[in-house]
C-alpha cells in the first residue's frame, strides 16, 4: 500500500513509472492507467524450468527484457525479497535504490550473493524506521536514509451495526474487553505467543482476536492452532481470517491492538490502530519503539508473553491510562504529505 500511495502522488514531471510485478497482487488493480505494468515470472512455467536447466534464468530474462523495452534510468526496488533483481540491475550497470522494510529475521530470506550485492552495490538505501536502518548500517552498508512508513488517513467510520455484528460473532458481551493484531499468521509476527498470552490472562472477560491469512498452511499453523482449540483459558481466542472489505471495522470492533511480532520493522497496522486512538500493547520489536509515547499505551521490557500480558491488565484495570487524543496526534506525524516530503527529499539527492 506505501508503494501505492508513493506511485499516485509521484511528479510526473520528474518520474515516468513502469512497475515490475512478481505476482497478481491487489495493488495492480489500483494503479493509474499511466503506468506500465510488466510482469515477471513468480511461479515458473514448464517452458520457464526448462530454460532454467539449459542455463537461462527466466526471472533474468524477463527483467532484461523489461529494461529493453522501458529503458528505466534507475530501478526502485520496494522490498529485499525480489529474486535476482539487484543481480540482474549490476549486470545491466543500472543503479538501483532498495527500499527495506525488513529486519535482520527476515534476511533469511534471501540467499547471501543476493544480499551482499543489495549491501554492497544499491546506489542508496531507504530504511523504514531507525531500528531498520541499524540492521542495514550492522551489514555493512554505507547510504542509508531513514523514511519512516506512512499511511493515508482514509480509514473508515465506524459502523455500529457492523461492530456490534462482528462483536455478537465472537460472543463478545458489553462491557468485555477484546484484542486485536493483525498480519499472516507467522513465528516473525508471533502468531505461536496468542494462546501463551490467553493462559497468561484466564479472564472470561477478555478476548484476542488475529485477523490475518492467506499464507501457505504448514506445521507451524497447525501446531499453533491445535493449541489454541486445546486451550484452557477462560479468555477466548478468535481467528477471524483475511478481512479485507470490513477491515476497518475489525478495528473498529477492539478495545485494544497487541503487537505480538518478534520484529517488526515500522508496522503500518499499528499506526491504523493509534491513528483510531486504540491502546496499543507491544514488544521492542523494531520500529514500535520509535512511535510510541506516553499515553498510547506500553512497549514490554522483553520479548515475554508474561510481561505483554501484566501490562495488558493494567490498561484494562486503568493502572495504566490512555488519552486516544495522544495517539490521534502523534499518527499525525506519520501521515502521507510528510511522508512524502520526506521521500522526495532523499530521492532528489539521489536520482537527479
Amino acid at each position: 500500500m506505501m508503494l501505492l500511495n508513493i506511485i499516485l502522488r509521484l511528479d510526473r514531471s520528474k518520474y515516468e513509472v513502469a512497475v515490475a510485478s512478481y505476482a497478481q497482487g491487489e495493488l495492480l488493480g489500483d494503479l493509474p492507467d499511466y503506468v506500465r505494468v510488466y510482469k515477471v515470472p513468480g511461479n515458473f512455467t514448464m517452458l520457464d524450468r526448462i530454460s532454467y536447466h539449459l542455463g537461462r534464468h527466466p526471472i533474468t530474462t524477463a527483467l532484461k527484457d523489461i529494461q529493453k523495452d522501458f529503458r528505466a534510468d534507475m530501478w526502485y526496488l520496494n522490498t529485499i525479497v525480489l529474486p535476482q533483481a539487484a543481480s540482474t540491475a549490476v549486470s545491466l550497470n543500472i543503479p538501483f535504490v532498495v527500499h527495506f522494510h525488513e529486519m535482520p529475521l527476515s534476511y533469511v530470506y534471501v540467499n547471501e550473493e543476493e544480499f551482499d550485492l543489495i549491501i554492497r552495490k544499491a546506489h542508496h538505501i531507504i530504511g523504514c524506521s531507525e531500528a531498520t536502518c541499524l540492521g542495514i548500517r550492522q551489514a555493512g552498508a554505507g547510504s542509508v536514509s531513514l523514511v519512516y512508513s506512512f499511511i493515508e488517513d482514509k480509514m473508515r467510520s465506524k459502523d455500529d451495526v457492523d461492530v456490534a455484528a462482528i462483536r455478537a460473532q465472537f460472543g463478545i458481551a458489553p462491557g468485555q474487553f477484546a484484542w486485536i493484531m493483525s498480519g499472516v499468521p507467522s513465528e516473525r509476527k508471533g502468531f505461536d505467543f496468542f494462546p501463551e498470552i490467553a493462559g497468561l490472562l484466564d479472564d472470561e472477560n477478555t478476548h484476542l482476536i488475529w485477523v490475518g491469512g492467506g499464507g501457505a498452511r504448514d506445521g507451524y499453523i497447525s501446531w499453533v492452532e491445535n493449541r489454541i482449540s486445546s486451550l484452557r483459558s477462560r479468555t477466548r481466542i478468535h481467528l477471524a481470517g483475511r478481512q479485507k472489505e470490513k477491515y476497518d471495522q475489525y478495528l473498529h470492533a477492539a478495545d485494544g491492538f497487541i503487537l505480538t511480532s518478534r520484529q517488526d520493522p515500522f508496522p503500518l497496522v499499528m499506526i491504523e490502530a493509534a491513528a483510531l486512538g486504540k491502546p496499543i500493547v507491544s514488544f521492542p520489536s523494531g520500529g514500535v519503539s520509535e512511535l510510541m509515547i506516553e499515553g498510547m499505551g506500553s512497549v514490554t521490557e522483553d520479548i515475554s508473553p508474561k510481561q505483554m500480558a501484566l501490562e495488558m491488565k493494567k490498561i484494562m484495570n486503568g493502572e495504566i491510562v490512555c488519552d486516544p487524543a495522544v495517539s490521534r496526534q502523534r499518527m499525525a506525524e506519520y501521515d502521507i504529505s510528510k511522508g512524502m516530503e520526506a521521500w522526495n527529499r532523499v530521492m532528489d539527492q539521489v536520482a537527479w
